[in-house]
């Protein structure tokens, strides 16, 4: 929330059981950060100008601002570097706080349409993400429409899919995982 240009937290939004979710999605020390910036010194999130970036999202994660952090999409835009927990003095680990944050966003369908498509196609596909538009010039090069991935390989794939039901994508999946 912003009042006369400048950004107010409202701290009665605070859900201390949220705190506790991010936790048990992964966030396990998220307690212990001190608010040094040194995450966000690194953070490429930071230095593109984004308003939320790892320093605001892991101290907006530790007040239990839910409504604020899934309503935001500043958590899909990291670029997954790690400069955060490299240079992290409490390893806190922040990225897996992003991580933590991104559970709970899908559990309750708050995150971008691609997200549900990309994690269709790894369950899927065993790959994320295909390149569109490239499908005649793989084609003509011989190639497959689509690159070789565990889709390929029958049992390989279907040990992928074993393997991926053991996760916390059984929990959050929005798609049945058969």
């Amino acid at each position: 929330m912003e009042e006369g240009g400048v950004n107010v937290i409202d701290l009665t939004q605070g859900d201390e059981s949220f705190v506790k979710e991010l936790e048990g999605l992964g966030a396990d020390e998220l307690r212990e950060c001190i608010q040094c910036g040194k995450c966000g010194a690194t953070c490429p999130m930071a230095l593109a100008g984004l308003e939320f970036f790892i320093k605001r999202i892991v101290h907006a994660a530790n007040l239990g601002l839910r409504d604020v952090l899934l309503e935001d999409s500043s958590v899909w835009g990291c670029q997954s570097c790690n400069r955060c927990v490299e240079i992290c003095p409490m390893d806190i680990k922040p990225y897996e706080v992003i991580q933590a944050l991104r559970r709970a966003a899908i559990k309750v369908e708050s995150c971008p349409a691609n997200t549900y498509e990309g994690l269709r196609n790894l369950y899927k596909f065993g790959h994320a993400v295909f390149p569109k538009g490239f499908e005649e010039r793989r084609k003509k090069a011989g190639l497959p429409e689509k690159p070789p991935t565990a889709l390929s390989y029958d049992e390989l794939r279907k040990k992928y899919q074993e393997v991926l039901k053991q996760t916390i994508l059984e929990e959050i999946a929005p798609f049945p995982l058969d």
